[in-house]
């Protein structure tokens, strides 16, 4: 005769078992997870800074390569500036927007200053300039030759011999006899590049900006948000010959955008400096608070490191970029 025993379901001490054991294995996925999640929104954050702050060196350079460029005549010295004015803010900034007035004629190619020796008559965005970083400032022509004559413009015609800004629309008078073959219109271009302490979209994110020629009016634009800080130095050639005036073509140091020594010797190449931020704060990260490190080395020897007391994920690059065409620069003084 079969005898049947009683089924017996789980105990109690079996189940606790069981619930605990499934507890450690949730919590482990939920574990992963967390920090899969969390090391993708580093390595994305990462990306991002790195894609801005090539994005922002990359977008000066074009300017930077152009600078000096005036067309057939290509000397910044012989451009006329009389019969145009540059405006800003309702205000008339030719003296620094056309540099005129200074140890060297009429237009020079670069230039590189505090934000002191800006003009107030065109005001920065927001809070202004940040403290202790540079101003470039680039003119040239257009790249672009024979761009139709244009009303309310500024526009540069060069011969080979000189270069006449205009802004009326008509060709300037001492080029009407001119053959159309011996002279070439461009659009003049003028871009003060600088670091904001706010931006469009947040106060208290700073951003890298330009005030850029537009018809006659130096227009304020953001250009990328996070940008903090810039410097510039200049690659000199100090090794002039042929009466001082000609070099041997080779770049013996770098200077500030300050140094006494860009007077007077040639400019080959220019190095910008920037330092940029992440947008948010990023909860955790201590490696660029103070006392970790030595800081950020700006590119002038003149500043201190830069040890930043807060969360924000940084970088820093440099771009060392050859100038094309022939420079002397001078400072704002």
């Amino acid at each position: 005769m079969r005898k049947y025993v009683a089924q017996q379901g789980m105990t109690l001490i079996e189940l606790m078992v069981s619930m605990v054991i499934g507890l450690f294995l949730i919590l482990g996925a939920v574990t992963v997870y967390t920090q899969g999640r969390q090391n993708y929104q580093i390595n994305e954050g990462i990306s991002r800074l790195q894609e801005n702050l090539r994005f922002s060196l990359n977008v000066i350079e074009p300017d930077v390569r152009l600078s000096g460029y005036w067309g057939l005549n290509n000397r910044g010295q012989f451009v006329d500036t009389s019969a145009v004015a540059v405006i800003c803010d309702g205000n008339d900034v030719s003296a620094w927007a056309l540099d005129l007035g200074t140890a060297i004629e009429a237009v020079d190619n670069v230039q590189a200053a505090d934000a002191g020796e800006v003009s107030n008559d065109c005001s920065a965005f927001g809070g202004g300039v940040v403290v202790d970083t540079d101003i470039l400032i680039l003119r040239h022509a257009s790249g672009a030759g024979n761009v139709p004559l244009d009303n309310g413009t500024i526009q540069l015609q060069a011969s080979v011999l000189d270069a006449v800004l205009f802004d009326d629309g008509n060709e300037p008078a001492v080029y009407s006899a001119f053959d159309p073959s011996e002279v070439v219109t461009h659009n003049l271009v003028i871009n003060a590049w600088y670091i904001s302490q706010d931006s469009n979209s947040m106060d208290g994110v700073p951003s890298l900006r330009r005030r850029t020629l537009v018809g006659d009016e130096m227009i304020d634009e953001e250009v990328i948000a996070g940008v903090e800080n810039m410097q510039i130095q200049f690659g000199i050639d100090t090794d002039l010959v042929a009466g001082g005036t000609i070099g041997d073509g080779s770049v013996d140091r770098y200077v500030d955008a300050e140094d006494p020594l860009l007077i007077g010797n040639n400019i080959l190449s220019m190095r910008i400096w920037m330092l940029i931020r992440s947008p948010e704060e990023e909860r955790g990260f201590t490696e660029g608070r103070a006392g970790n490190w030595n800081g950020y080395i700006p590119l002038d020897s003149v500043l201190d490191p830069i040890v930043p007391d807060d969360s924000f994920r940084r970088m820093q690059a440099s771009k060392t970029i050859f100038l094309r065409n022939f420079q002397r620069i001078q400072l704002g003084s």
